[in-house]
């Protein structure tokens, strides 16, 4: 009876990690049809995880040319061949049959080349993010998580954009827009940054939340220690050495807006992170911003009619992608009505007084 071998794949690995395992297990053993199987599972999860697998066939396709023997050849020559290789057709599976198994070169390696090719590529991981930025979305309503190469975990909230950047000396992920919630994996060698406009945050092995608003941007600690650096131009790299970074510590918070000065607040972390549950939690918020809130999760849109009636403060908690419940709720609240359209609207308006 054949071995199955898939049972040996790290999941809680990086995403890199996993998939030079699964192209040792493929190429480099007996694979049973479960293993062509899970892997076909595997890799259809994510984009990332077919760039991951593409990267590491790109690798180790490269480590087979006549010209380049291992460990002589630096890993930046390694990293462009690899990359002027790139145009070879590497196929791969799609589910149910809608495209063929992977074919791949039955040329015999030695256990020292496939050792080789899975070092290369983790060796090459960080030079190679930095020539190709990663770049990871989420549209409205979605929430996602992604291992980066270093193995920090980046979770996306709601309509959502990053663009991260990995070198050997340094890690850098830009929040374009929305909220994000970092768990960095420690590396004192490789500062890691998160650019959120003219703020950046500085962590070295820690958990924060990010969320980039278009006038504010509010920073909350949950694990660790942070430094936030403000006024700095979009995509400049924070200096450690100047005043005016200020450290954050865990359980707290800072908002950072335009023509305001930052002040750190203590707060209950898990209130700024329940979205990673689905729940937003308000307290003694105005409506307006509550229903904004609402509207970033749906694609059902909830109208204020009134700025009187928006400044009205609300205390609850709810699930994000039932805004019925809410519209539910405030039916409840004498003098408020609530009035669905035929477009996906719902109108929430003062009655009108006798």
């Amino acid at each position: 009876m054949q071995k199955d071998y898939n049972d040996e794949i790290d999941s809680t690995a990086s995403i890199t990690e996993q998939a030079s395992a699964w192209w040792m297990l493929l190429n480099h053993s007996d694979a049973t049809s479960a293993d062509h199987h899970a892997f076909s599972e595997w890799v259809a999860r994510s984009p990332e995880r077919v760039e991951a697998y593409l990267q590491t066939a790109r690798l180790t396709h490269t480590l087979q040319f006549g010209s380049l023997h291992w460990p002589d050849t630096p890993v930046d020559t390694l990293i462009r061949e690899a990359k002027s290789a790139s145009g070879e057709v590497i196929e791969l599976p799609r589910r149910h049959g809608r495209r063929p198994s992977m074919q791949f070169s039955a040329s015999p390696w030695s256990r020292r080349a496939i050792v080789a090719g899975v070092v290369a590529l983790v060796a090459a991981a960080a030079g190679w993010s930095f020539l190709s930025p990663e770049h990871y979305k989420t549209s409205i309503g979605e929430q996602r998580s992604v291992v980066l190469s270093d193995g920090t975990v980046v979770t996306l909230n709601t309509s959502s954009d990053i663009e991260v950047r990995m070198t050997r000396a340094h890690r850098t992920v830009e929040l374009l827009s929305g909220e994000a919630l970092f768990a960095v994996a420690r590396d004192p060698a490789r500062p890691f940054d998160v650019a959120a406009g003219k703020t950046t945050v500085r962590a070295v092995g820690t958990q924060f939340n990010v969320d980039r608003r278009p006038s504010t941007t509010t920073v909350t600690v949950v694990e660790g220690r942070v430094a936030v650096f403000t006024g700095l131009d979009p995509g400049a790299a924070p200096d450690v050495e100047r005043s005016g970074n200020l450290p954050l510590a865990a359980g707290e918070q800072l908002t950072v807006a335009l023509n305001s000065i930052p002040h750190a607040a203590r707060v209950d972390p898990s209130k700024a992170t329940a979205w990673t549950q689905r729940k937003l939690v308000f307290e003694h918020r105005p409506l307006g911003e509550v229903a904004n809130e609402f509207n970033r999760y749906n694609r059902e849109r909830i109208d204020i009619e009134s700025p009187q009636l928006g400044n009205q403060e609300i205390t609850g908690v709810f699930e994000a992608n039932n805004p019925e419940s809410f519209t539910a709720f405030l039916a409840t609240i004498p003098g408020i009505i609530v009035e669905r359209t035929g477009d996906k609207r719902v109108i929430v308006k003062e009655a009108q007084k006798p």
